[in-house]
């Protein structure tokens, strides 16, 4: 491929992981003009990535304001344009080997994130910062298999990233003053909106949501109001442009589950994190949300 004027003056991104919140971190960061290699351990999943941020950003592209309407033909081709920067990888040094930043986004496990780390070392530069993508667990969990934690941090995107504008940059620590400010300079070229978060359970927003989407469960659990109350209430009553059970379905019940289970070893004795057998029912029962159809509700 020949090498653009963009890739020149951007450096090389490699993100891991080709699920949702990967091929988001991959489409943002394309479309701010940095080059990107995405890994994923299955090419079928890299291909399916890689179309999914295709019609994004021929969506993106339809949106903008024009005098005149553009061909499907015509946005097509700006969409290819852009994915020019993007390649694909099923081989952990060939995606990491030209890399300034090695970004996370596997599942949040933490011996998996652990294991990718400590693979991405093997062969990336010594000045590539390692970054993690991580929604619930302490950075400092994974600071033992850090070579240099200097360039070590947190940068928690939403789901879904092309559309939340939020990102929690989290700093160990060991964290260096150069890679925050680095990492805040990323995020607003990437058109996203930083904030400093300390390497606490959850961060800022989880801490603080995760409580209260388990309160809204408790509540339908305890039978003090229907699922369809709880939502209509909190959206009227608070602005809130989605009711907390809706929300849950969204999240993913399973991704609840196992995030309920981090804060609970990681704030010990905390009754706002015990189990919720309403919560396990759904989850053993294949009733995940809005993924499977089936959740709190139907889809």
């Amino acid at each position: 491929m020949v090498q653009t004027e963009i890739e020149k003056s951007k450096p090389l991104v490699a993100i891991f992981g080709a699920g949702m919140m990967g091929s988001g971190i991959a489409q943002v960061c394309i479309q701010a003009g940095y080059p990107v290699n995405l890994y994923g351990r299955s090419e079928k999943k890299l291909l399916e990535a890689r179309e999914t941020i295709k019609k994004n950003l021929i969506r993106v592209a339809g949106k903008k304001k024009v005098d005149i309407p553009m061909e499907p033909e015509a946005l097509e081709q700006i969409a290819l344009m852009q994915l020019e920067l993007l390649q694909i990888h099923t081989d952990i040094p060939s995606a990491v080997e030209d890399a300034s930043m090695a970004i996370e986004a596997v599942a949040e496990n933490l011996d998996l994130k652990l294991d990718i780390f400590q693979t991405i070392q093997k062969t990336c530069p010594e000045n590539c910062m390692l970054i993690t993508n991580t929604s619930s667990l302490k950075l400092s969990q994974m600071l033992p298999v850090i070579k240099n934690p200097s360039l070590f941090a947190g940068l928690h995107f939403f789901n879904p990233v092309p559309v939340m504008k939020l990102v929690e940059v989290v700093s160990t620590d060991e964290t260096s003053q150069d890679t925050t400010d680095f990492l805040f300079n990323f995020c607003k070229e990437i058109k996203k909106l930083p904030v400093a978060a300390k390497d606490t359970p959850g961060f800022i927003v989880n801490r603080l949501l995760i409580p209260y989407l388990m309160d809204s469960i408790r509540m339908l659990e305890r039978g003090d109001a229907t699922k369809e109350d709880i939502d209509t209430a909190m959206r009227f009553g608070t602005s809130y442009p989605m009711g907390p059970i809706e929300l849950c379905d969204y999240v993913g019940l399973d991704v609840l589950q196992s995030t309920l289970k981090i804060f609970r070893e990681t704030v010990p004795g905390d009754a706002r994190f015990a189990p919720i057998q309403l919560l396990d029912k759904l989850v053993s029962e294949g009733k995940l949300g809005r993924k499977t159809k089936q959740g709190f509700y139907t889809y």
